[in-house]
């Protein structure tokens, strides 16, 4: 393996993980957690299972979405999402372990952990597009849509965030009987991770190629 290969290899596995510890962060902060991990999140505690065991079930559920959307135009690469999601459902629980001793007191304390890990999920989602390696499986499902109805990424993404976080609740009221992991730092993430992304690709993008290359 040549080093540009290694480079875009070891940037990617980077990205999975740094997208797992800002989730983790955000489960941390207790103000609700973010869009990405809400679903799989609320599921862990309904079936009594960890975030990152749900999350490889939502891998497949995820990729299954993506092959209906795109059909013939869905890349047989892209099939390769099953090993990501194994791998990133490991960084989850891993990251929960890692974040454990975080326990913010304040409302103001746990309002900047949440910031501060919407803006660690959105670098790491930067990081994975720059690749274009595999999708994260949940980021898969934003680019099919975004291919379907030919829109950016950016835009596509609080949309798509909202839907999953409207689901996680209405299944947290049914199957819990009260709403866990949906706050107000739920719908925040939901709508401010991908103009952050936005805004971080415009001020670090020549600098990740340049990593890459």
């Amino acid at each position: 393996m040549n080093l540009k290969k290694f480079n875009r290899y070891f940037i990617y596995l980077l990205s999975l993980f740094i997208i797992s510890l800002g989730a983790s962060l955000s489960i941390k902060a207790n103000l609700g957690t973010s869009p990405l991990i809400c679903l799989p999140y609320v599921s862990s505690l309904i079936v009594n299972l960890s975030v990152g065991e749900v999350m490889f079930v939502f891998t497949i559920i995820f990729i299954l979405i993506q092959v209906l959307l795109l059909r013939r135009d869905f890349e047989k690469r892209q099939y390769l999402q099953l090993v990501v999601g194994t791998i990133f459902s490991f960084f989850v629980d891993f990251s929960m372990m890692l974040v454990n001793f975080l326990n913010p007191v304040g409302y103001i304390n746990q309002m900047i952990l949440l910031l501060f890990s919407c803006v660690v999920v959105a670098f790491g989602v930067l990081l994975e597009i720059q690749t274009e390696i595999v999708y994260l499986p949940a980021d898969g499902v934003i680019v099919a849509i975004s291919k379907v109805l030919k829109r950016e990424f950016s835009m596509i993404k609080p949309f798509v965030d909202s839907s999953m976080v409207i689901i996680a609740a209405i299944l947290s009221v049914v199957f819990l009987g009260y709403l866990a992991g949906v706050r107000e730092g739920t719908i925040i993430s939901a709508i401010i991770i991908g103009p952050i992304v936005k805004v971080l690709k415009k001020y670090f993008d020549s600098y990740i190629e340049k990593i890459i290359e």
